[in-house]
């Protein structure tokens, strides 16, 4: 249960690793507030896209980049050690969450299905605008997933920060 509160003291004790968490949340809340309304747009990132920011959206934004932010300094801080990151549960959050808005109403998703309809022509008529439905109508949630990846990777890389920590000799 304290796992990542441990691993946060440790390694946000020493001031490089808070200017790295700083800026991070600084570079991740740019990135998000101006991704994650982008189903608003067309698709389209950019300072155009903040104007159709909503609460629950800030609140989404504020939320991953604090994730994000909390989790560069423990995986810079083990990588520092020679130790092995846990990547995939940060980098399939960041990635949710930054696809999600875009694939909701842009052509994106429609050109990549058409590609592959391309390759498989029975494929084309059974797709159809599911996927983009099914990301419009679900989007809140699938952002609330990218979260919750966001926090496991959090929690892997907090015990292994924790574990290399135990597992050094102190003189």
């Amino acid at each position: 249960m304290r796992t990542i509160p441990v691993a946060l003291k440790t390694v946000l004790g020493q001031r490089c690793y808070r200017f790295i968490a700083a800026g991070s949340f600084v570079v991740f809340l740019a990135l998000y507030l101006m991704s994650l309304p982008s189903s608003y747009t067309g698709g389209q990132i950019g300072s155009a896209a903040m104007h159709y920011l909503n609460a629950t959206l800030a609140a989404l934004a504020v939320l991953m980049a604090l994730l994000a932010a909390l989790l560069m300094p423990l995986m810079v801080y083990l990588v520092s050690r020679g130790q092995h990151t846990s990547k995939a549960s940060m980098g399939g959050g960041v990635l949710l969450s930054i696809l999600t808005p875009m694939l909701c109403c842009s052509n994106l998703l429609p050109v990549a299905l058409g590609a592959i309809a391309s390759l498989y022509p029975p494929l084309a008529g059974g797709i159809g605008l599911g996927p983009q439905r099914f990301i419009a109508t679900h989007q809140t949630a699938l952002m609330l997933v990218a979260a919750l990846l966001l926090l496991v990777g959090l929690y892997q890389n907090a015990r292994k920060v924790n574990n290399s920590d135990a597992c050094r000799v102190r003189s």
